[in-house]
């Protein structure tokens, strides 16, 4: 249990141990510790050489933007029911594991003993029901609340040798028939069509994806370098969980391109982010809103468009706005293509993202880029075919699905 009231946290940021202090009063308030102004940041728009003390009203973005919400929250919900849970106490819940570099302590108080690593391979041959995965994530909630989002998952330790949990482990979702398949396909489809993803793999039951964390880089004898790592909608200033959540939906992918322009990344990275979005369209992924998309970084010197993740093929279920109200398709995109009032979120036509990959990302030849994902998306669909962990049912509905998408290509 924690204490009822969290006034203070340490931060540490990186191998930076108690890097600064985040306060809660009637604001909130981080102070850097060392008047250092090249020390690592705690955010990209937060750098020590502009202020050693920054105070907002509600938490900064670069710390909210890894708040558990959806299924993880409600499951500490459900395992601490009388625990005060502000975000105060979700930082410190997520200690020194969540996505990015930053970590959280309380003062004086010892770390919780670390739960048992458990290999890949193991969790590749567990077999998914609802109670294997809850009890998955009541043995490892203390190294996995750094992690948001809607999906049921958690992060594990996959070595005893390395101090953080390293996977990320999605399960399967009722609501959504074959998730953690269709997901192991789009980011298999990407990956041979040469855009950056993180290594995954499927269960031998194509209930459970897993992740290898893209925001560490392993060097010898198990040395972990943390980078830092921050949402397109935390370099926006937004803060979009629980009644914002709409936030992250609002905008447009011209407004992302022009953020990463401003942000001074090399070009290359708006060639890819090309990439990313053509992707996301052509495997009717509608969810790659602001959360979505993001930036890793050592430095503001040295920073990079993130890998993709979160890529699903959303216009094969059906959901509802509210509970007992009518099922609606996923028929549109997250953002709009381009910005303006009188843009849409309609899926673009081949010329429209011939013209977004020119005109917005730079790219001198985007009808090759939109040929080589057609290609990558066909051969995924016909290896897919022996593939028992994929249902045929689903990869029907996913062939139906990105056939729409692959017309762009010609």
């Amino acid at each position: 249990m924690l204490p009822e009231k969290i006034r203070a946290l340490s931060v540490s940021i990186g191998d930076v141990e108690q890097a600064g202090q985040l306060l809660k009063t009637s604001n909130y308030e981080f102070r850097y510790l060392d008047s250092n102004p090249e020390q690592p940041v705690v955010g990209l728009l937060m750098p020590p050489r502009e202020s050693l003390t920054w105070r907002d009203g509600d938490l900064f973005p670069p710390m909210d933007q890894n708040l558990p919400e959806g299924d993880l929250f409600m499951k500490i919900r459900e395992l601490f029911p009388k625990q005060p849970i502000t975000p105060m106490h979700l930082l410190a819940l997520v200690g020194r594991n969540g996505i990015g570099r930053l970590g959280y302590s309380l003062a004086d108080r010892a770390e919780a003993a670390a739960p048992r690593s458990i290999s890949k391979a193991e969790l590749l041959k567990t077999r998914y029901t609802p109670e294997v995965f809850n009890e998955l994530v009541a043995a490892y909630l203390s190294t996995g609340a750094g992690i948001a989002g809607m999906q049921p998952k958690i992060m594990v330790p996959d070595r005893p040798t390395v101090p953080i949990p390293s996977l990320i482990v999605k399960a399967a979702s009722p609501a959504y028939p074959g998730l953690a398949a269709n997901e192991f396909l789009c980011l298999s489809a990407a990956r041979s069509s040469v855009i950056s993803v993180p290594e995954i793999a499927l269960s031998d039951d194509g209930q459970i994806l897993i992740l290898d964390r893209f925001d560490m880089v392993m060097h010898d004898h198990d040395r972990v370098e943390r980078l830092g790592f921050e949402d397109i909608a935390a370099l926006a200033g937004l803060r979009v969980r629980d009644v914002l959540s709409d936030r992250k939906y609002q905008g447009s992918y011209q407004r992302i391109a022009e953020l990463l322009r401003q942000l001074q990344l090399h070009s290359d990275n708006l060639h890819r982010f090309y990439q990313q979005v053509a992707f996301s369209i052509m495997v009717r992924n509608g969810d790659a809103h602001l959360k979505n998309f993001g930036v890793l970084y050592r430095s503001a010197a040295d920073m990079w468009l993130s890998p993709m993740f979160d890529v699903v093929t959303t216009s094969i279920y059906k959901y509802t706005r509210y509970q007992g109200g009518p099922e609606l398709e996923d028929r549109t995109l997250a953002l709009k293509l381009f910005a303006g009032k009188h843009q849409t979120r309609a899926y673009p036509s081949t010329e429209e993202l011939h013209d977004f990959g020119r005109r917005i990302c730079g790219v001198s030849q985007p009808a090759r880029v939109l040929e080589g994902i057609a290609q990558a998306m066909h051969q995924t669909l016909e290896d897919a075919k022996g593939d028992a962990r994929v249902p045929a049912p689903l990869l029907a509905q996913l062939h139906d699905a990105w056939e729409a998408g692959m017309q762009h290509a010609g």
